[in-house]
């Protein structure tokens, strides 16, 4: 028995514009141009000539080039500094080639950025709140000033470091209130990733009428909480 070869497709038999992708891939199912092979890897598209960026190498051009991460990259002249000279600056600033978009400014409550290292602000709770809902606002407040006034930190080749974080997640009422199982927290896990930042640190501890929240015996006036500046 002669076994019959099977011949390719001449082109006018191919399918003509949109065809189901019976493929396996994520987007399995959506229309795509027609291919002999559903599962083929389409060509990567290059990014249009009006992309820019800042430094670096832009992968999307067909001859990248290589440019500065940093503001300047030119050789410096004869009259500029030598090796070995520096100069000390106190107070500096943070804020240097920090640029944070205007939307991104949160405007705080309570003026963290006066706090200088091993200070304390003593905040009572208000008429008709609870500590609950106070250290809850407060721990969000000093999460968005620290990310708004830190960097990332960087490795010894200027690459940005990242840590591995697992958050053990209380589970709370609208309240604040943590919801308890036999006096236990019941708590999620939450995991991932994220930049490790460089920058001011704060410690919050709730504070009960009377306690000492001094080394200098000093008495809280009624409950509240108190943020410690420890970065």
């Amino acid at each position: 028995m002669t076994k019959l070869q099977s011949q390719p497709k001449p082109a006018e038999t191919w399918p003509q514009g949109p065809t189901e992708n019976p493929g396996t891939k994520p987007n399995a199912g959506e229309p795509i141009p027609p291919h002999a092979n559903p599962d083929a890897v389409e060509h990567a598209l290059l990014k249009g000539a009006e992309t820019t960026q800042e430094g670096g190498k832009e992968m999307g051009l067909v001859h990248a080039p290589v440019t500065s991460m940093h503001p300047t990259s030119q050789l410096q002249g004869e009259a500029d500094a030598e090796v070995g000279e520096h100069r000390i600056v106190d107070n500096a600033s943070l804020n240097l080639n920090h640029f944070i978009p205007e939307n991104g400014h949160v405007k705080f409550k309570y003026p963290f950025e006066d706090l200088e290292l091993k200070q304390g602000m003593f905040i009572p709770v208000e008429e008709g709140s609870t500590t609950d809902a106070l250290m809850s606002q407060l721990y969000k407040q000093v999460d968005q000033y620290r990310k708004q006034n830190s960097e990332i930190e960087r490795d010894e080749n200027g690459d940005d470091v990242m840590e591995d974080v697992c958050i053990n997640v209380k589970k709370r009422n609208e309240d604040g209130t943590v919801q308890l199982d036999g006096g236990v927290p019941r708590m999620t896990i939450k995991s991932g990733f994220r930049p490790k930042l460089v920058g001011p640190n704060f410690v919050v501890k709730a504070v009960v009428k009377g306690d000492k929240i001094s080394d200098d015996e000093d008495e809280a006036e009624g409950d509240g909480a108190l943020v410690i500046r420890v970065g």
